[in-house]
């Protein structure tokens, strides 16, 4: 299931604001841009801003605009021989792109039949990751059930995320889990279930791998009403990636929706340098990205997308924390 497709079928977001924010940017920077002081690469996750492609498109397109990392989805790299898969890492390299963090793909939601279908093709999947050098992969959990208490949730989770961190740990892959602290879903089921950091660590403890870790969403950390001290509790070898996204301004925070989010920057909705700060104390290196699910942004064309995100990504960076020497 893909998180836009669960977000826009349960939940409706009046029109007047499905976005506040106005993207301005217009023409890509290339790789001209001045450096940001952060260890961690500014990265593309293509399908978040609604941009397409095949993987050796999308790597030049992270090439022309000046991002740092890459997100590669399984299933684009499949079929490739030997000597594609060489090409396409030598091009990153050359070009100074390190891989994001790519999708699981894996339906651990839905049906058992369905569950080890998706398992099965696991292996093969983090292989062919692991053959260009990915070493990271993530996907989200939604926060609230209509059948499972809290606790079966807890116990339903733990069993078949620990099956596909067996199946990654093979091949050296991370897999990153991301709580959504957004009340409006929470409150959405029948059953509430896990939306807050402390909470998501009480999982990976239950699934027991030590390639388990998180994916931090600043839209997440606000409005599940976190602090710094809360972003404290994880090491860099925890945190598989990071998500730097605002709020809508036109919205209370328990009015908050996943499809209502905005570039980071584009509101001040939420305070970034708090949200940043922690992580430059925990030395975290790894990829940052922006996942707005924008209806603005979806409108435009991939280039204008593609321009729009890194300057909001690269903007909201330097802004909290300088440039870099």
């Amino acid at each position: 299931m893909q998180r836009r497709t669960f977000l826009a079928s349960s939940l409706v977001l009046p029109a007047a604001v499905a976005s506040t924010a106005p993207l301005t940017s217009t023409v890509p920077r290339g790789r001209g841009h001045t450096k940001h002081a952060g260890k961690f690469k500014i990265s593309l996750k293509a399908n978040a801003i609604g941009v397409d492609g095949t993987a050796e498109e999308l790597l030049e397109s992270a090439i022309k605009h000046g991002y740092e990392a890459l997100s590669v989805p399984a299933q684009g790299i499949e079929g490739w021989d030997v000597k594609r898969k060489q090409s396409f890492v030598g091009k990153a390299l050359a070009n100074g792109i390190v891989w994001g963090a790519s999708g699981l793909p894996v339906e651990f939601r839905e049906s058992e039949e369905r569950f080890k279908k998706d398992l099965t093709a696991l292996s093969v999947h983090a292989q062919n990751l692991s053959d260009i050098g990915v070493t990271r992969i993530g996907t989200w959990l939604i926060s609230g059930s209509d059948t499972m208490t809290y606790n079966e949730n807890m116990k339903f989770h733990a069993d078949r995320l620990r099956e596909c961190a067996k199946v990654l740990g093979e091949k050296n892959i991370k897999l990153g889990l991301e709580y959504l602290g957004t009340p409006s879903i929470r409150h959405k089921a029948r059953f509430a279930w896990l939306s807050t950091g402390r909470e998501l660590k009480e999982l990976i403890a239950m699934i027991g791998e030590p390639n388990v870790g998180v994916i931090l969403d600043s839209y997440h950390w606000h409005t599940a009403q976190e602090t710094a001290e809360d972003l404290m509790i994880w090491s860099n070898d925890e945190i598989v990636a990071v998500d730097l996204n605002d709020a809508n301004a036109q919205l209370a925070l328990n009015d908050q929706t996943d499809i209502a989010r905005e570039l980071p920057g584009a509101t001040g909705v939420i305070d970034l340098n708090a949200f940043l700060q922690p992580l430059v104390e925990i030395g975290y290196d790894g990829p940052l990205r922006a996942e707005p699910f924008s209806t603005t942004l979806n409108a435009m064309s991939n280039e204008l997308a593609l321009a729009a995100t890194f300057d909001a990504v690269h903007g909201a960076v330097t802004e909290v924390l300088g440039a870099g020497n």
